[in-house]
């Protein structure tokens, strides 16, 4: 079933795919929360209305629009779909998405992106049990064949996993060397791709997160992004674009909750006044602006950074994961601490605060992003 937007079209796009998901996300977000479900249906109609087409250009089957467009529309599904799980899987994909349109070959824009422009679910496949984040551990690995490649490894804590239909995959191929990490373009619906159980997650429970394993899985010789033995440089642009994208949604997702919470302080009344009048009520509620303001602005500084190849892109980005997460949880809390006890009670704002706290570790750790900030910082310095 197709929705049409009942706003003009002349609305930004944030706000067509804000009111879009208060159409179709919103109304199925507690019961997939309860349910720890993917809400499929939702992705479909988001397809629909071409959210995963944005920013790709019209020869490869998209409406030509921006990378800043679709961080936008992104932000917008944030704000109206009550369900920040969903949109992290969103992140997910739209930096697949991103990825293979910058660096994918024909094969690649032939046969592996118009699935996903149409609604097939993608993931990144990075971390491993043994390694987490730590790229220089991956055992995941690529042996050349005859006819292509065959993927053995396994995967670990990846979002989207056990829903997933087409990924990116983090291998590496020995017999280049010291240089030989590859990103491989996998169909996890192939044989020798098997999926483990989804995780049960404190929250973002609507983003399903889980297990990979890879058993002799042929691949096209065509299915590398980018060049095999290349693909650290062409990583830390993927992840980069994911990074921002964390700040902003974070901005997104708290708009509402603001003008919610407001509310409530309007009416509540205490020492004979409403609290909105207290200082200290003040002081939670302009924490959480200043938060909005803050991680908005830094990530779209990060995107346009990152399309116009700053050199302090990747730093910017990293600012913007770092910025939004903490910020989200501060301003979660706040929210929770705002309504007194009824915000402690198991609802809206309990879950807030569960949502907020895996993005500190979803993305890429804070302390990945402060790492991460500190070697731009010298590489940048040495530079000079």
């Amino acid at each position: 079933m197709s929705i049409a937007l009942i706003q003009p079209p002349t609305l930004p796009l944030d706000e067509q795919f804000a009111e879009l998901s208060r159409l179709i996300v919103a109304p199925r977000a507690e019961r997939a929360y309860e349910a720890e479900a993917f809400d499929r249906m939702s992705w479909r109609q988001l397809a629909d209305h071409g959210l995963f087409k944005i920013g790709v250009p019209h020869e490869l089957g998209g409406s030509g629009g921006t990378w800043r467009d679709l961080a936008l529309a992104v932000a917008g599904v944030a704000k109206g779909s009550d369900d920040l799980g969903f949109t992290l899987s969103l992140i997910a994909h739209v930096g697949l998405v991103r990825a293979l349109v910058l660096h994918g070959n024909e094969w690649a824009h032939k046969h592996f992106l118009p699935p996903l422009l149409r609604g097939a679910v993608g993931a990144t496949a990075l971390t491993e049990t043994r390694g987490g984040s730590d790229v220089a551990r991956t055992n995941t690995s690529g042996r050349r064949t005859e006819d292509g490649w065959r993927l053995n490894g396994a995967k670990n804590h990846i979002t989207n996993a056990p829903v997933a239909d087409r990924g990116l995959v983090l291998g590496r191929v020995p017999e280049l060397g010291r240089r030989d990490i590859t990103l491989f373009l996998v169909n996890f619906r192939a044989p020798g791709v098997r999926r483990g159980v989804q995780e049960e997650l404190l929250g973002l429970r609507t983003s399903p997160t889980g297990p990979l394993r890879f058993d002799e899985v042929f691949l096209p010789e065509q299915a590398v992004l980018g060049a095999p033995g290349d693909g650290l440089q062409t990583l830390y642009d993927v992840i980069s674009f994911d990074r921002a994208l964390y700040g902003l949604v974070a901005a997104a997702y708290l708009e509402p909750r603001l003008d919610s919470v407001l509310d409530f302080c309007e009416q509540r009344e205490a020492f004979g006044s409403p609290i909105i009048d207290h200082q200290y009520v003040q002081g939670r509620v302009t924490d959480i602006r200043v938060t909005i303001e803050v991680a908005r602005a830094v990530s779209l500084a990060a995107i346009d950074s990152l399309v116009d190849r700053d050199p302090e892109a990747s730093l910017r980005c990293s600012v913007a994961k770092l910025v939004g997460s903490e910020g989200l949880v501060e301003a979660a809390t706040n929210l929770m601490r705002l309504r007194g006890h009824v915000g402690y009670m198991r609802g809206e704002s309990t879950r807030d605060v569960q949502d907020a706290l895996g993005t500190l570790i979803a993305g890429g750790t804070s302390e990945m992003q402060r790492k991460n900030i500190m070697n731009q910082i010298n590489a940048l310095r040495g530079a000079r």
